[in-house]
């Protein structure tokens, strides 16, 4: 009997996976690792079901799966084979964000500018909603070699964590935020906590001590972790700075002796608009911090200052996780980029 078979009837495994689940996971990693190579003929159903103490129906259940990713292929009379075209030419990667939002996108295209020729990507949105992120999962388990999800707005409760225990660790990547249950069971690439918006900013404290007030301007339309908040405040706090959180910019005017760090750009844009408008000059009267960074923030009005959680890394960095095939958790620190607005 074929190791791989040998080794799962004999290791103890996950209750909360379907057991078709979990033997389509454990031949999916050693297929990829090359423990089981092109050609290779897999046990009958009757003899997987009789090696791993499973029912037929699960075992051709998980074959089933495995032909459709194309990973194994059957010839009448003789059985199932490692399909070595299949194999080494596709690798599915499920990508699930909250959104389409500007962040998101630049990680998403970073991701699949990284990735090898052979990885082909689907992106879904669940709106933030976690009946959809659930019921999206779900539709999908087993048709993707990887799982990158992003889990904004995830609570850790029974059923999401349920859901998400049914994708095997090695298959399972965590952007940008984590759940405290699952931690260390798969890889992630974390980024915006507290901790690291208060501390690039405390690296460049001179260029806020020229301003009176900060104010951060928080948005619904892009997700930002609440961390940042509490960051953002402790900053202020420790360094005596009157601060202010607002909701959105649309109904305000800038101040002078003001800055003004903005989550969204339809409001970094209504900042500058109202600092034009008064006749008051970026980096002076007025300072301006956009979070993340578009090519056009470099020359729009004259450079916009940017702290950020480095997208385009944690798309690269969820790419080579991939390929090479090693689970890792990864905190990314935040930057600050220095421009005239500050």
């Amino acid at each position: 009997m074929i190791k791989t078979f040998r080794e799962f009837s004999q290791n103890k495994q996950d209750s909360k996976t379907p057991k078709y689940q979990q033997l389509v996971n454990t031949l999916l990693i050693d297929i990829e690792s090359g423990n089981l190579q092109t050609g290779q003929r897999l046990p009958s159903i009757n003899e997987a079901s009789e090696e791993c103490y499973l029912s037929r129906d699960t075992v051709e259940r998980a074959y089933s799966e495995l032909h459709r990713l194309g990973v194994i292929t059957s010839i009448f009379r003789k059985g199932y084979f490692i399909s070595g075209k299949s194999a080494k030419t596709k690798t599915k990667v499920f990508f699930l964000v909250g959104k389409i939002t500007e962040n998101n996108k630049a990680i998403f295209n970073a991701f699949v500018n990284a990735s090898n020729k052979d990885v082909t990507v689907d992106i879904f949105t669940y709106n933030y909603k976690s009946d959809n992120f659930r019921e999206i999962i779900n539709n999908h388990l087993g048709n993707y070699h990887y799982y990158v999800i992003m889990p904004h707005l995830i609570e850790e409760s029974e059923e999401n964590i349920k859901c998400l225990k049914k994708i095997s660790g090695e298959r399972l990547i965590f952007l940008e935020q984590s759940l405290a249950s699952l931690h260390g069971l798969n890889s992630s690439i974390l980024s915006n906590s507290g901790d690291e918006i208060a501390q690039v900013m405390q690296q460049n404290i001179k260029h806020f001590k020229k301003y009176k007030t900060l104010n951060l301007v928080l948005t619904e339309d892009e997700y930002f972790d609440s961390e940042l908040i509490t960051g953002f405040r402790d900053f202020c706090e420790t360094n005596h700075f009157d601060f202010q959180v607002l909701d959105g910019f649309q109904d305000e005017e800038v101040m002078p002796g003001n800055a003004y760090l903005t989550m969204d750009d339809v409001d970094l844009v209504a900042v500058i608009k109202s600092a034009e408008q008064q006749n008051f000059t970026l980096g002076k009267e007025i300072g301006l911090i956009s979070l993340n960074d578009n090519c056009y923030k470099e020359i729009l009005a004259g450079g916009i200052t940017i702290i950020s959680s480095k997208p385009t890394e944690i798309g690269k960095m969820a790419a080579n996780i991939i390929q090479v095939g090693k689970r890792q958790q990864v905190q990314v620190p935040m930057e600050m980029v220095l421009r005239k607005s500050l």
